[in-house]
């Protein structure tokens, strides 16, 4: 069943890859009449987060947030198809990588480099960083999908424009082995994911919700003496964005400090430009379970 849906929708993507973004752009535009206002893809849920998250605002204007976090949408999915086709200089051209200085300076340290990130703008191209770094390696933290077919193909898109993906279940290997080799990487954690809450879980309010957090970028860097920054992409107009660098301060003994500014940091953003959040992700679910461990 994996197979044949990929050979069903390679072809569409393929296609996709080698249209001009002129096009893309246009097939964008249809693509959201189609999801959002014929299929309804996750409106529910999206109207749902957006009301837990903004119960202040009226809900017309939730709404207009709601129609312009899919047209969003609708651009980022189809700019992650376009990137099988894209060259180096395109990328880049519509990726700017800002504040590579702050990377340059602790990279003479010689260790590693722990990036936060979440699910803003256009985070998927963010691969493309491993272009402006020499010799170094950007390597980002995931969960692997099930179809081994689209698995394998995200995987040459990424080392296509010098982005690696690491299993999330090999990260302690991997680091130990490379440690070991003396190499040097930047390692990326989408830190807004939504763990599956256990006792030793760490919790705190993100947009007016208590939830649980990853902490795992924030000790593995502790564990490691890596330095540790944030990453924020950027929309500056359709199919252009920056990608910011950003760096912390340790200014409290909490455990999770890096964490709580990382969520501050993210969260600000999103107030600013909230139609650039991934909304269709269930970010929520667990908030009933708060009081069950703690």
């Amino acid at each position: 069943m994996h197979l044949i849906t990929f050979l069903i929708f390679y072809p569409i993507f393929r296609i996709i890859s080698i249209l001009p973004f002129r096009l893309i752009y246009i097939l964008s535009d249809f693509v959201y009449i189609i999801i959002y206002k014929l299929l309804k893809y996750r409106v529910k849920l999206v109207r749902n987060n957006l009301e837990l998250a903004f119960p202040e605002y009226s809900s017309t204007k939730r709404l207009t947030i709601e129609s312009d976090f899919y047209r969003h949408f609708c651009d980022i999915m189809l700019e992650s198809i376009k990137s099988m086709g894209m060259t180096k200089k395109q990328i880049l051209e519509r990726y700017e990588f800002k504040n590579q200085s702050i990377v340059y300076d602790l990279l003479k340290k010689n260790k590693s480099i722990v990036l936060l990130m979440g699910h803003y703008s256009n985070f998927e191209w963010t691969m493309s960083v491993g272009h402006y770094l020499d010799n170094i390696k950007g390597v980002g933290i995931y969960t692997p999908i099930t179809n081994k077919y689209f698995e394998k193909l995200m995987q040459k898109v990424r080392k296509r424009h010098k982005g690696y993906l690491l299993s999330r279940y090999k990260v302690h290997d991997y680091m130990k082995s490379e440690e070991e080799k003396n190499n040097v990487n930047i390692y990326g954690f989408a830190t807004d994911q939504s763990p599956r809450p256990t006792e030793k879980t760490y919790w705190r309010k993100f947009l007016n919700v208590n939830v649980p957090f990853f902490t795992g970028g924030e000790r593995i860097a502790n564990k490691y003496k890596y330095s540790i920054v944030f990453g924020l992409a950027k929309r500056v107009k359709r199919g252009y964005y920056t990608f910011n660098i950003f760096g912390t301060t340790k200014k409290t003994d909490h455990p999770y400090d890096i964490t709580n500014q990382f969520v501050e940091f993210i969260e600000k953003q999103i107030r600013e430009h909230p139609s650039e959040y991934l909304w269709t992700h269930n970010r929520f679910k667990y908030k009933d379970l708060y009081g069950k461990f703690n």
